[in-house]
């Protein structure tokens, strides 16, 4: 989609750029992702923290841990591990997440060697390596626009940016409401309206 300019009401390029944010905010909907309604204010901000994502993983699920239901319910006391339906960058797919409670916190996929290759910290539970949490601006995450690249495929016209310190930690930031242009990062004007949707951790190579 990069390849193409910015697709008009009338574009062939046009449909597939809102069948993408179609699908997005129906997983959002769903329940996939947190989507809170407004970014967060300090006091609104949980006090409750029931995981930390670093960039080595979250607890003893790191590079390498077998993907294994026993094994991702050790993320954090009480879990109990569930099948969902969700969606990564380039795919939607079935795979499994940590709920505490009814809190869906975590996401898992598989990755080669049967091994856990992502997490996505989607509760505002979860604390990402620099205290990020859901919903927050990337003012209140500290992070600018250089430090993004524009989504492609399901999440296109989404922000994913590099959290500080953490390069196998990316920061996932959906604009309400966007309209595009779909073909490159949006303007810092409409990013300062971007809320955090996912914290996501990459295995290590």
């Amino acid at each position: 989609m990069s390849a193409f300019a910015a697709p008009s009401s009338r574009s062939p390029f046009a449909r597939p750029s809102r069948i993408a944010a179609a699908i997005m905010s129906a997983l959002l909907a769903a329940g996939c992702v947190a989507n809170p309604a407004e970014p967060l204010t300090e006091d609104r901000v949980s006090s409750s923290t029931w995981l930390v994502m670093t960039d080595d993983g979250i607890g003893p699920v790191k590079s390498g841990t077998p993907y294994q239901e026993t094994i991702m319910a050790q993320v954090a006391p009480g879990v109990e591990i569930r099948s969902i339906q969700t969606a990564n960058e380039t795919r939607t797919e079935w795979t499994h997440a940590a709920f505490m409670g009814e809190v869906q916190a975590v996401q898992f996929f598989k990755g080669p060697g049967n091994t856990v290759a992502e997490m996505h910290g989607v509760a505002q539970h979860l604390a990402g390596p620099n205290g990020e949490r859901i919903g927050m601006s990337m003012a209140q995450a500290r992070v600018t626009r250089r430090d993004c690249r524009e989504g492609t495929d399901l999440w296109l016209g989404m922000a994913v940016c590099k959290a500080r310190g953490a390069p196998h930690i990316s920061l996932v930031f959906a604009i309400p409401q966007y309209a595009g242009p779909f073909d490159s990062l949006a303007s810092a004007e409409d990013l300062q309206r971007a809320e955090l949707q996912r914290i996501v951790w990459h295995a290590k190579p």
